[in-house]
């Protein structure tokens, strides 16, 4: 598992669900990501590797494909994604599978303007997932569930779901790359690692290799999804568009933090606007001391859970350059993330840098490396760089309110303190 952690480490993860927009057959406001901009077919056979890897047959054998049930829902009078989800939601909290495990992400991970529901149930490491999906020709339809899977994300600008998987017993990592297209989970790509060998659709490669082929797609920021919301009638009923106005969507989404995290997590919120709409995102802190994150969500007609960055618990926001930036240091490295907010509810990363200074302090055989937008550099160029990115006094959101009945009461009321630079 080390190997794939490491890997992990090198891409900026951004956890979350980016706009809602109308499809053509709904007045309701639909939830999920903006277009992406990588526009891959998404076949099997894709690849950026260099020779002679990528004259090497592949072996599909170890492609996992997830079929799924169609519906064709064309002769149905006032078709829509709410009231279709509503009734998944309401039907999957009557089965045998709901349970206090069970979470649910409403985000459109194929770009069609039309958003996925995504259910989530199982212990840590070992979920269940079933994804519903419905196109603009009225086509609907519901995958095989998908078990046994540590996390489920989605990669922003390559508009890919990846199932990761860990069998600790026999030491085996196997991740598996899917794309939504035509009503089909397409499976595009499986990486897999083992004590002893790197295998990229069931080729054996070197580390180098396979890094640079897992590299190639999981580029950018990532969303864990299915997990953003719990089955409680206000928080189903604001996910579906349904809330009156911001404030009674986010006082749904803090509630759900107080009632479901707070035993275990020191919940804190900020609100700001920045995207110049005059609505406030808002920004929820938690987390272990060894895992804080902020999750950001904002408002399109329904609580938009855009994403989650894990930092120290806070996120900076620099108004003049008018980005957010995140900021790590571990015993081991250091970096950290410059992004940008756009008006479609999307993150972009404009920024990344990172340098491994710490670990020389315990090894002082460790030779010091310096990233910028994962390419290596020397120490007065990345000094600078960084400087120029990253410098001024920023809005520090995470911490300014903390979560309680008495806070969530007075934001009701439209009352809550704002942010102050720092």
């Amino acid at each position: 598992m080390k190997k794939i952690t490491a890997i992990i480490l090198t891409v900026a993860l951004l956890c979350g669900c980016s706009a809602k927009n109308d499809s053509s057959t709904n007045s309701k406001p639909s939830s999920g990501s903006t277009s992406a901009s990588d526009q891959n077919s998404g076949n099997s056979t894709e690849s950026s590797a260099t020779e002679p890897f990528s004259e090497i047959p592949f072996d599909y054998s170890f492609e996992e494909p997830i079929e799924g049930t169609d519906t064709d829902m064309s002769e149905i009078a006032n078709v829509s994604w709410d009231k279709i989800y509503r009734e998944e939601l309401e039907d999957f909290k009557k089965s045998e599978k709901y349970d206090d495990t069970a979470r649910f992400t409403i985000y459109d991970i194929n770009d069609d303007r039309i958003p996925e529901l995504i259910i989530s149930y199982g212990p840590m490491g070992n979920k269940s997932y079933l994804i519903k999906t419905l196109s603009d020709e009225n086509q609907y339809t519901e995958f095989d569930e998908v078990s046994g899977i540590a996390d489920l994300c989605y990669i922003m600008k390559r508009s890919l779901l990846a199932t990761f998987r860990y069998n600790d017993e026999e030491h085996i990592q196997t991740v598996q790359l899917y794309r939504l297209k035509n009503g089909k989970l397409a499976n595009v790509y499986t990486y897999q690692l083992t004590d002893n060998s790197a295998k990229v659709n069931g080729v054996e490669v070197t580390e180098d290799e396979y890094t640079e082929e897992y590299n190639h797609f999981f580029e950018g920021v990532l969303k864990s999804i299915g997990g953003d919301h719990s089955f409680d009638d206000d928080i189903v009923n604001v996910a579906l568009g349904e809330a009156k106005d911001w404030k009674e969507a986010y006082c749904a989404v803090l509630n759900d933090y107080l009632k479901y995290k707070k035993e275990n997590d020191d919940n804190h919120f900020s609100l700001m606007d920045i995207n110049g709409d005059d609505i406030p995102e808002l920004f929820v802190s938690g987390g272990y001391h060894y895992a804080p994150y902020v999750d950001i969500f904002a408002w399109n007609g329904c609580p938009v859970p855009v994403g989650t960055f894990g930092a120290d618990g806070t996120i900076k926001y620099y108004d003049d350059k008018d980005v957010l930036a995140t900021f790590f240091d571990g015993p081991s490295y250091t970096s950290g993330s410059v992004y940008k907010f756009t008006d479609v509810f999307k993150f972009e990363e404009e920024f990344t840098y990172g340098n491994n200074e710490n670990s020389k302090k315990n090894d002082e055989s460790i030779e010091v490396v310096y990233y910028l937008n994962g390419e290596k550099t020397d120490k007065d160029n990345y000094e600078k760089t960084v400087k120029e990115n990253v410098n001024g006094t920023a809005y520090v959101l995470g911490q300014d309110n903390d979560i309680s009945e008495e806070t969530i009461k007075a934001l009701a009321e439209g009352k809550y303190a704002e942010p102050e630079k720092k």
